[in-house]
């Protein structure tokens, strides 16, 4: 064909093994299936144009008539081939087993392509496949025919971006193509670069009186009018699926409907099993029916299933035809399925509460692993079907879907989808009597942008939280407020203010004996005490909040505690103690498979690591962060592992690239206005720009970070700020400057240094002191 397109890597493939095959004396049979629409027969029929003269008997073709309601006899097929070899009719056979034993000895020994196209089943085929060798046998099917034995396969794809518009320019000249290039392109798309539709297409626009690209492409843009659009003469996309769905038994077309309900770009088992009402293992073999019949295809992950685009819009259509009753049952089925287990993972891997629930109305679910994999697969569909429920169902089925996927997202660091659920969450509240999942979508909404390091927004939602919360006059709703609002108080320096709100959540939840919620408000203690200097009061708080988590079966809590009492003990110089923690909390973190928590945790060891005088592996460590943040694009996160990578490699001697990275870094931080770690940032790369002669441009950024943390009331902070200038200026003999910012440090650090920090910070004033002692008449002694 003279528009025909791409296939480079399928056509060499197979006249590879045809060469192979004429070398070796042997014959070949090609089969190449795939989707309706994508090129089959197109393939077949320019691989016999190119390859036919290579074969010296000849070239027979037969369409098998596999999608007909009665597919060609075997026998009928042998006959005719017969005569075309030249075998009279009166000397075919008319009893079958004597035809093909007539039809094997005619066609063995000859050197003969055979092209059977549109090939119905195994058997259909098998009786016509020459015996001998010197033969190509390129077989075209809509079924994948995976009982056929030793033959190539090649199953089709639709075509890449690139081959679709190249497949365009052939059909509708390189003019309409070029001149409208975005447009193209989304035709190729709306299309899904399925060869068939393409040309469907490419012949309306060239057919068309004053139709241009884009006006195709915005008649193509509504899915619920694009199958109708992509019909040219008896060419039909529509019709095209249609010849594959009737082959369909029963079972297998209903599924096909069902699985129009899900939202999502792809499907395994479990939703199947749900949107269907079939058992798990019915599902799965309904599923196998509809891929070997090329109507759905396994996406890149085992055990997923995906549709074609224009297979999910035909899906549709089917499935909005059905009965209503039918159409609402699937539908509620599913959404209940996704909220079940959605409760079922996050009771899993939180570990706080537990679910008991039908086996067949959720997801099977026994373990923080298939917890996991159950998010990892179902989660991106469960959200998505929050759009469903808006649409179909009531807001109680919406709260109440939003409500089991909040946490679970909070759980594994799912930020983006987080962020979708509460929103449809509280869109859905809004319209529902009671006041409490309005609460927790606040509270939820104020975690997230704290999370994110927007701390203006998450204070100011978290005291609507607590006004609101005080209003309701509930008690466990006032100490989970005052718990937030406290914890966000001393995340942006209000300690004095953080301290009444977290022993007001911490009374009240000890009365209520929720463990879990207590543990919650020690934990936020503790950091205000280790903040504080008072690392021994923290550690009391860590380790009883420790051992509410264990009591409550809380992973995700034990992981967070866990690191945050090893920072502890880094405050003590207790460096393996240190390491040792974090390991077990990265451990569960990897099982729980939060990406956020996963890098705080890594950062954070090769921060303890780096101090143990590991640089090499703090670096590694550094650096590895830095890609779990940029695979979720986490900004800031990625800018901390930076700078931190930077203060590595000004260790190890690399000057030229830590300063690289410190810039970096910085610039980030300040592009975000995350004034907190541009702050620590800085301090931490006094010494880098003080070795890199940048000395004025260090300590002007060490003055902005002192304010800033000063305003922050990070005492500890403020102190080594000054301390490292001490030292820096002590290295260039400053002696002035370094003995004035050691007593500073002394001075404001306080009870807030710990022994071996203030020791420390003493013997850096201490030196400069003895120094100048011993310096007399400009000579030193």
């Amino acid at each position: 064909m003279p528009d025909f397109t791409g296939r480079a890597s399928e056509i060499e493939v197979i006249e590879r093994e045809a060469l192979v095959g004429r070398h070796g004396q042997h014959s070949v049979t090609a089969v190449v299936t795939g989707k309706p629409g994508v090129g089959k027969t197109c393939l077949a029929v320019h691989l016999a144009h190119r390859m036919g003269a290579a074969y010296e008997d000849g070239e027979l073709y037969a369409d098998l008539r596999g999608v007909d309601e009665r597919p060609a006899l075997p026998e009928e097929i042998t006959a005719r081939f017969m005569q075309a070899l030249g075998v009279p009719e009166t000397e075919i056979p008319g009893d079958t087993c004597l035809r093909l034993d007539a039809y094997r000895r005619t066609v063995t020994g000859r050197s003969l392509l055979i092209v059977l196209d549109n090939a119905a089943d195994e058997k259909q085929v098998r009786t016509l496949l020459p015996p001998g060798a010197g033969s190509l046998v390129l077989v075209t099917s809509r079924n994948r025919l995976m009982g056929l034995e030793s033959v190539h396969r090649c199953d089709l794809e639709t075509f890449p971006t690139s081959a679709s518009l190249d497949f365009m320019r052939k059909v509708v000249g390189e003019d309409a193509v070029d001149r409208e290039p975005r447009d193209a392109q989304c035709v190729a798309e709306f299309c899904g670069h399925l060869p068939l539709a393409l040309r469907i297409a490419a012949i309306r626009l060239h057919s068309t009186c004053n139709m241009r690209m884009s006006d195709l492409a915005r008649e193509l843009r509504d899915e619920r009018d694009r199958l109708e659009a992509l019909k040219a003469g008896d060419l039909a996309v529509r019709a095209a699926f249609n010849l594959s769905y009737r082959k369909m038994g029963k079972g297998a077309r209903n599924t096909f409907k069902s699985l129009a309900h899900v939202p999502g770009a792809d499907f395994g088992t479990g939703i199947c099993s749900a949107v269907t009402g079939l058992e798990v293992r019915q599902a799965a073999k309904m599923l196998r029916k509809l891929v070997d019949a090329n109507l759905v295809e396994q996406s890149e992950v085992p055990g997923r299933f995906r549709f074609h685009d224009l297979l999910k819009v035909f899906s549709r259509e089917k499935m909005e035809k059905g009965p209503a009753d039918r159409v609402q049952g699937d539908r509620r089925r599913m959404l209940t399925w996704l909220q079940r287990s959605a409760l079922k993972a996050q009771s899993t891997l939180g570990g706080v509460f537990e679910v008991e629930l039908p086996d067949s109305g959720s997801a099977e679910i026994d373990s923080i692993e298939t917890a996991a994999a159950w998010v990892d697969s179902e989660l991106l569909n469960a959200v998505a079907a929050l759009g469903v429920a808006e649409s179909y169902d009531a807001p109680e089925r919406v709260v109440g879907l939003a409500l089991a996927l909040s946490g679970i997202c909070e759980t594994v660091g799912r930020w983006s989808e987080w962020e979708t659920v509460i929103d449809a969450g509280a869109r859905a509240a809004g319209e529902v009597e009671v006041r409490s999942p309005m609460l927790v979508f606040l509270t939820a909404r104020a975690n997230l942008a704290r999370y994110r390091r927007e701390f203006s927004e998450a204070l100011s939602c978290a005291e609507d939280v607590y006004a609101a919360a005080r209003a309701t006059g509930l008690p466990a709703s006032i100490a989970g407020a005052a718990n937030l609002l406290g914890c966000l108080k001393m995340e942006t320096g209000q300690t004095d203010e953080a301290l009444p709100l977290l022993r007001e959540s911490l009374s009240i939840y000890e009365k209520l004996d929720l463990k879990h919620e207590v543990g919650k408000v020690l934990y936020n203690l503790g950091t205000i005490h280790r903040a504080a200097g008072e690392t021994e009061k923290a550690i009391g708080y860590f380790e009883r909040d420790l051992t509410v988590c264990v009591e409550t079966m809380d992973e995700l809590g034990a992981a967070e505690t866990l690191n945050t009492l090893a920072l502890a003990y880094v405050d003590m110089g207790r460096l393996r103690k240190a390491e040792e923690l974090q390991r077990e909390a990265l451990k569960k973190f990897s099982k729980i498979r939060n990406p956020y928590k996963i890098s705080m945790v890594t950062n954070d060891l090769a921060i303890t690591l780096r101090r143990q005088g590991r640089i090499e592996e703090a670096l590694a460590l550094h650096l590895k962060d830095a890609e779990i943040c940029r695979d979720v694009m986490n900004l800031s996160g990625e800018a901390l592992a930076r700078s931190n990578a930077a203060e590595a490699l000004h260790r190890l001697g690399r000057k030229s690239e830590a300063i690289e990275y410190s810039m970096t870094a910085r610039s980030v931080f300040a592009r975000l206005g995350d004034d907190q770690r541009l702050a620590k940032a800085m301090i931490s790369h006094i010494p880098i720009l003080f070795e890199g002669g940048r000395i004025e441009e260090a300590v002007e950024g060490a003055a902005a970070a002192i304010e800033t943390m000063r305003l922050l009331g990070d005492v500890k902070a403020v102190a080594s700020a000054h301390q490292v200038l001490a030292r820096e200026y002590e290295v260039i003999e400053n002696w002035d400057e370094s003995l004035r910012h050691a007593m500073q440090s002394l001075e404001i650090g306080g009870t807030a240094l710990t022994p071996y920090e203030r020791a420390a910070t003493c013997g850096l004033a201490l030196r400069p002191r003895l120094r100048s002692s011993w310096n007399v008449g400009g000579e030193v002694f």
